[in-house]
């Protein structure tokens, strides 16, 4: 290596740690010259061309701030962005996955944002982009995710939603009803948002039915703000314990004791995995098989997950959720019984 390539070298490698140490110190009222100048043992005159690299060519946007220490007035310098955490390029290569696993959903209307100055900020700066090959890492990573079909239109409705939430203040929904198919309107008290599966849900009262009632956040055609109308968020309401007990997102305030029966072809997955805070592994049978238990109400909603596993679960207790799942099969089967003498009728007249 010859000796321009060193001084190279040596010179970005300051420049980062530089930028580090800003970073660090910027919650603290930032750094002076003084302290750069006994931390990196250069210069003055240096401390000021690193600084004018790092805001000019670099485009780190810095601050000067006076600041009075044991008495003497001094210059310190402070991101302009504010204080980023010291990340490993592990770590930011981990946060800037878990953004683009958001693709599709209600925060999708400020994911790109969010991407370009998380790209900007701790890749560009602080590491090599070309070792962390960011656009090349996002390309060999497929998501598979439900999307939603307008995912910016939702999100419009979801920034509203959080920020009646933060100020308190009501908001009128117009409301699309699934099992009516129709639109209602509602004025609705916000008291909290449930994710579940990337999607988004609106928990508050209803002031029409006097009640709490959840929203699905993409079912909501509009929002109105009534900023004017604020309202007391009540202090004897608890969000994670009002859906402590909730299988999904709905909690209908009836809390049953389940018991299933997995067979041997999954029960690797379920003794890996926690459905509900309430799961407990009371069985393993000598055919490996296992019986799971679960303290949970929102059971419409377990009946949809249980359709899921076919033939692979059983449900022992209690008595008419067993009769509920053979009536719910029965109905599948007919569907599809329905279908295949369609289908063998058109074959024969073929």
């Amino acid at each position: 290596m010859t000796e321009r390539a060193k001084k190279d070298a040596t010179k970005g490698l300051r420049l980062n740690m530089i930028i580090d140490l800003i970073n660090k110190r910027t919650p603290y009222g930032g750094v002076t010259v003084n302290e750069l100048m006994d931390k990196f043992e250069v210069a003055e005159r240096q401390v000021y061309r690193d600084l004018n690299t790092i805001a000019n060519d670099l485009r780190v946007p810095l601050v000067k701030q006076e600041r009075h220490i044991e008495g003497i007035k001094k210059t310190c310098y402070c991101l302009e962005v504010g204080y980023l955490p010291s990340l490993s390029p592990e770590k930011a290569t981990v946060l800037f996955l878990s953004l683009l696993q958001q693709k599709g959903s209600a925060l999708t209307g400020h994911l790109n944002e969010l991407k370009d100055a998380l790209v900007s900020t701790l890749f560009k700066y602080h590491y090599n982009p070309k070792e962390l090959a960011v656009e090349k890492l996002q390309n060999r990573i497929h998501l598979v995710e439900e999307t939603l079909v307008e995912p910016e239109q939702v999100g419009e409705m979801f920034s509203k939603l959080v920020q009646a939430l933060k100020v308190c203040y009501r908001v009128k929904i117009k409301y699309f009803v699934t099992h009516s198919q129709k639109e209602t309107e509602r004025v609705v008290e916000p008291y909290g948002l449930i994710c579940k599966r990337q999607n988004w849900y609106l928990v508050g009262q209803c002031l029409e039915r006097n009640a709490i009632r959840v929203f699905r956040v993409d079912q909501i055609r509009d929002v109105f703000p009534y900023t004017s109308e604020t309202f007391q968020y009540p202090t004897d309401f608890d969000l994670k314990e009002y859906m402590a007990h909730s299988w999904g997102v709905m909690n209908d305030g009836e809390v049953c004791q389940i018991r299933l029966k997995f067979n041997h072809r999954v029960a690797h997955r379920v003794k890996n995995l926690i459905y509900h805070p309430s799961q407990v592994l009371e069985e393993e049978l000598p055919d490996g098989s296992i019986i799971v238990g679960f303290r949970v109400c929102g059971i419409t909603e377990m009946k949809t997950w249980l359709v899921q596993w076919g033939d692979t679960v059983e449900v022992l207790e209690p008595g008419w959720l067993r009769e509920d799942m053979c009536k719910l099969a029965e109905g599948i089967l007919r569907v599809y019984q329905g279908e295949l003498g369609d289908f063998s009728n058109r074959k024969v007249e073929a």
